[in-house]
């Protein structure tokens, strides 16, 4: 009785033979196939591995010679998705890691690419070494080198409020050097202006924004690898409608923010979307900080947006989400004390700093409520924001 399990097992084995006997040759057409267009289709050969990577998703191979095409076509976060799928499956590649840092120094990720750099330093490959080497003198700003210590950034984020029927006009510029250990912090000059097209002054304001330009220095520095910063800035302020007070004043905030992004595809975690692909999203994005032209009041500020994120080179990159936000405060201001929930859609065009939304929220005041006593809302929101470092 004992040969029924013996002849299964058998069976099973030749018919798995059968099966990588099948691929084997279909993999090797394809690699074929692959060689002969790469240089002059680099779309078709993207094909070809994804064709690749579903026969062979163990071949470390395949997915090094995606780092590299993506590179080739200028895709950098692309390419870093792969190195590190790569990297799973050989975690001592040293040329492959020597190249995630070179990589990660290009997209401004100083901390990470010298966190690699300096593990490189001891490497038993002279020449690996040595570069490991100069890079670490780079990026801890001890020589002059190819890595810029300063940066500068330009934030932009007009929207419109359908619930205020107005639109408000946030921009910041900021200009700074790095400091501290591994480049963790920053200090900075910068400048704002926010303003909205329907708070009113004199004698009883109506105020839905903040309706200032600030002129000041900052600091910000973070303390752990997970992307939580403390933050620090001084300047003066000057109200852009009257509220009966002093229109220039002195600006202090200071508090703690943080944003990270989350994609899912086939078991697979990465921060950054994957080119041609489906996959589940989260954000989040939080705020607490004190602000002196709010009478020290202390304000809390929580975003989570997740949903399904679509890529395509030909659409960009196109968002489909709920969101949920909540913002509460110290002094008890109805306005700072709310949650709102609701659906919404966002749009990137392809190798741009621009972001479009349309969200519809419903929401409610958990602290008081306007003069109309209505404590529920609903509200059509509109943003376009434009960040760019450099």
């Amino acid at each position: 009785m004992k040969i029924l399990p013996i002849i299964s097992s058998i069976c099973l084995s030749i018919s798995s033979l059968l099966t990588q006997a099948e691929t084997i040759p279909e993999t090797y057409t394809l690699w074929e196939q692959y060689y002969q267009i790469e240089k002059v289709d680099p779309e078709q050969a993207t094909r070809l591995l994804q064709q690749i990577s579903e026969k062979s998703p163990q071949d470390p191979k395949v997915w090094k010679t995606w780092t590299y095409l993506e590179m080739r076509k200028n895709n950098n976060t692309e390419a870093l998705i792969y190195i590190d799928r790569t990297l799973e499956l050989t975690p001592n590649d040293e040329q492959l890691l020597l190249q995630k840092a070179y990589l990660l120094n290009t997209a401004q990720r100083n901390p990470e690419a010298l966190e690699i750099f300096k593990k490189l330093q001891s490497s038993s490959n002279p020449e690996t070494a040595v570069k490991a080497q100069q890079a670490v003198l780079n990026l801890s700003g001890t020589t002059s080198g190819q890595t810029k210590n300063t940066f500068t950034d330009i934030y932009f984020s007009p929207s419109f409020e359908g619930r205020y029927d107005t639109a408000i006009l946030p921009l910041k510029l900021r200009y700074g050097h790095y400091w501290g250990e591994e480049n963790r912090g920053q200090i900075y000059g910068f400048a704002s202006i926010n303003r909205d097209t329907q708070s009113t002054g004199g004698a009883r304001p109506e105020i839905i924004d903040q309706n200032a330009a600030i002129v000041g220095v900052g600091t910000n520095y973070r303390p752990w690898e997970w992307p939580l910063y403390l933050y620090l800035e001084l300047g003066g302020s000057y109200d852009l409608i009257d509220l009966n007070r002093d229109k220039l004043r002195e600006s202090i905030n200071f508090g703690l923010t943080s944003y990270q992004e989350w994609y899912w595809h086939d078991f697979e975690t990465s921060h950054s979307p994957v080119t041609q692909k489906t996959q589940y999203f989260a954000e989040l994005y939080g705020n607490a900080a004190s602000y002196s032209r709010e009478d020290y009041n202390v304000i809390g500020d929580l975003r989570l947006r997740t949903g399904w994120n679509f890529n395509r080179d030909h659409l960009g990159n196109i968002q489909t989400y709920l969101k949920l936000h909540t913002i509460n405060d110290s002094n008890n201001e109805f306005y700072n004390n709310l949650a709102e929930l609701g659906p919404g859609i966002a749009w990137q065009p392809a190798d741009f700093p621009l972001k479009l939304r349309i969200e519809q929220m419903y929401g409610k005041y958990v602290n008081g409520a306007p003069e109309s006593g209505k404590r529920t809302f609903d509200n059509t929101r509109v943003e376009l924001t434009y960040y760019w470092s450099f």
